[in-house]
């Protein structure tokens, strides 16, 4: 039989999408990256707690947090009358999540049956077990009142900090239940003082059981023309991370020094102040 990390791959695969672009209507295939992050997840022994997945931008990592919120609507992990929150930092990011699920849900004809979406609260129904699904924006509605058993929080790199009361009001939400899940997704922050570095650096030291940790960087001060430190970013290149719009960036960035820290951060995905070239 299939472990729940399977099922939930087995599940985005057969019923999932592509929502948008030049693949839009064939069914995802997850990349090996995905499905290891997956099942780490889901069939950790000890449970999973908190999962991080540190990633170069345009690496399929929203279509990939609408598949999860999907397989705990009304796919295999979906839970009789819960609650699964996505949290972005701006209402546009937050929107972009609601709207790759509902797409994906428009596609099929099956998930079509079985789930209901409301554009103007952000939110979808998994009719099967009554489950609620809302994506949160840090600079819209306010989080409190919930009590999500998955939040999903993506770009949590854009946190400057340690902390803020967005994140505060989602993770301290989840008390009432007995395994909730955290899962943030997101290309790394500039600063070691920031909140996304500092839960990296805390489940790298604290080797804590129930927290998954993947972080996919090229070596500090790489060449940005090493092909091989792209790829130690963006595990998705030549699946769905185009090469040469990642090539054309670099070569510009390597050529005008002040797009060098941007280019670094967003695109390999290492910890370099925007500013700090200048």
């Amino acid at each position: 039989s299939m472990t729940r990390g399977e099922k939930i791959c087995a599940f985005i695969e057969q019923f999932c999408m592509v929502p948008e672009g030049k693949d839009v209507g064939n069914l995802i295939v997850l990349a090996d990256f995905q499905k290891e992050f997956i099942k780490e997840i889901y069939d950790n022994p000890n449970g999973t707690r908190r999962a991080i997945l540190g990633i170069a931008r345009k690496n399929g990592k929203s279509a990939l947090i609408a598949g999860l919120m999907l397989a705990h609507i009304c796919g295999p992990e979906a839970k009789l009358n819960s609650q699964v929150v996505s949290g972005a930092m701006s209402r546009d990011q937050a929107a972009l999540v609601f709207n790759l699920a509902s797409k994906m849900i428009q596609l099929s004809p099956e998930l079509s049956k079985v789930c209901r979406a409301v554009p103007s609260k952000k939110s979808i129904t998994g009719l099967a077990r009554n489950v609620e699904y809302r994506a949160l924006a840090a600079d819209g509605t306010t989080a409190h009142g919930l009590s999500p058993v998955l939040a999903i929080l993506d770009e949590v790199g854009q946190v400057k900090g340690p902390s803020s009361p967005f994140l505060e009001a989602i993770l301290t939400s989840q008390g009432a239940h007995e395994e909730p899940l955290q899962v943030f997704i997101s290309t790394q922050s500039p600063s070691d003082a920031d909140f996304f570095s500092l839960i990296i650096d805390d489940a790298k030291k604290s080797k804590d059981v129930k927290t998954v940790c993947h972080v996919y960087e090229a070596d500090a001060d790489c060449d940005l023309l090493d092909k091989k430190q792209w790829v130690k970013a963006n595990p998705a290149m030549g699946l769905f991370r185009g090469e040469a719009d990642l090539e054309e960036q670099l070569l510009q960035a390597s050529r005008l020094p002040s797009m060098e820290a941007s280019a670094r951060n967003l695109l390999l995905n290492q910890r370099v102040a925007q500013n700090s070239l200048f």
